[in-house]
């Protein structure tokens, strides 16, 4: 026991293949420790953990390009003979007792989302069900526990072993969730759409998307996003000189307008903008800010197409752009901005203007991650009531925030209360 206790540690993310530098960077100033591995096109990286901050601070729904965040045992378990589940069975173990953790609610084997990754698979698959086994009979599993374990594979034989907070943590294996091209859809972008919609509002999406509700597209042609919104009976005004396609061509539930969606301001207010505009990132930014600040829209998707170099700071950039344009025009704001999984070169984005009701409901939800990272920077403070009046910050700071340690449906800014359903006209 007192062996296993010396065990060192590591952060180990995935991310999308090319964006490696970008996640530990951004990983490197929230978590702190030295980048250990950021290999080009490996589709994960490592970065090292003082055993006094290891433990889990950060969501990856917090993170912009991380789609899973585990700890991990710093040195790997080789893979060389044809034995590997015991040898991966008996590194878990001994990593568990060195966190004093007594119970996982399960175990998951997975690798890095790439080609030489992928191969892998059939490996994971084979693996995964015998190490069930063997925690099952040594009384490890269990149904409320409140970490996973975790094995990630790399193409090098190798295997290292740790855990990830089912709270903190992405639920769908290699932090991938899955749609199936819908047949009708105008163009494969409807996916970013049910993706932002599923990853950004979670449990409160039939709350936060309700039918009868107005929507406006900019950048519409051909209609993958405002296909998706049809979808879930939103009425939209699809905005672009272009031609739509499918089945939105005539459609009552939308309404065409030829124009740009630089200089579109609508005639009332709406529930929804999105926009998925081939653009730079600032300008898209400070148009999401200008419908924001000036009431034209509530809530807001939006797609940023990133440069090929220092994509970290053009995302901060535009966090700043809007958080500032909110702050001045006194208005709360909650953003989040995330790398889907059917991104390319590119994030997405969701931010809104919260109700009183929706501000509680999110400041209850993330009250345990502010402060823990309250608790490492600064000295506690005296505890008194947050003001009605909250200022604009970006959720990469602190405030206002998607994601928490409590569940997904905890988390919802919809899961105090739902939001009013529209009235409909005689």
């Amino acid at each position: 026991m007192t062996t296993t206790k010396s065990i060192e540690l590591a952060w180990l993310a995935y991310c999308r293949a090319g964006f490696e530098r970008d996640l530990a960077q951004e990983l490197q100033e929230r978590l702190g420790g030295e980048i250990l591995d950021a290999v080009d096109l490996s589709g994960f990286v490592r970065l090292s953990c003082e055993p006094k901050a290891a433990s889990f601070r950060m969501s990856v729904n917090s993170s912009t390009f991380a789609r899973q965040l585990l700890l991990t045992q710093d040195a790997p378990v080789g893979l060389t003979s044809n034995d590997r589940v015991n040898p991966i069975y008996e590194a878990l173990v001994a990593f568990l007792a060195a966190r004093d953790i007594v119970q996982v609610v399960d175990c998951r084997v997975e690798y890095p989302d790439t080609n030489e990754g992928k191969a892998l698979s059939r490996s994971a698959k084979a693996i995964e069900p015998r190490l069930r086994e063997l925690l099952a009979e040594a009384g490890y599993l269990a149904g409320h526990a409140k970490y996973r374990a975790m094995v990630f594979l790399t193409p090098d034989r190798q295997a290292r072993v740790g855990i990830a907070d089912l709270h903190l943590s992405a639920s769908e294996p290699l932090g991938i969730p899955r749609f199936r091209m819908p047949a009708d859809a105008p163009s494969r972008s409807t996916l970013k759409l049910a993706e932002a919609i599923h990853v950004f509002l979670g449990s409160g999406h039939d709350e936060a998307l309700q039918p009868d509700m107005r929507a406006v597209d900019l950048g519409a042609a051909p209609g993958g996003w405002t296909w998706q919104l049809m979808q879930r009976g939103v009425r939209v005004t699809a905005v672009d000189n272009a031609d739509l396609k499918g089945d939105l061509v005539d459609n009552a539930m939308v309404k065409h307008l030829r124009e740009d969606g630089f200089r579109f301001v609508p005639k009332v207010p709406v529930d929804w903008l999105v926009c998925d505009m081939v653009e730079q990132p600032a300008r898209i930014a400070k148009l999401v800010a200008k419908w924001l600040a000036n009431g034209w829209a509530r809530y807001a998707i939006f797609n940023l197409k990133l440069p090929m170099k220092k994509r970290n700071e053009e995302v901060e950039r535009c966090r700043q752009i809007i958080a500032e344009a909110l702050e001045e025009a006194g208005k709360p704001l909650v953003l989040q901005i995330r790398q889907l999984y059917h991104d390319r070169e590119e994030v997405t984005g969701f931010a809104c203007v919260p109700s009183r009701k929706e501000r509680f409901a999110h400041n209850v939800a993330s009250r345990d991650t502010r402060r823990s990272v309250a608790a490492k920077t600064t000295p506690p403070k005296s505890k008194s009531p947050t003001p009605a009046a909250t200022p604009a910050v970006p959720t990469s700071r602190a405030g206002l925030k998607l994601t928490s340690t409590l569940p997904r449906a905890a988390a919802s800014p919809w899961s105090v209360k739902p939001l009013p359903k529209r009235k409909k006209s005689k």
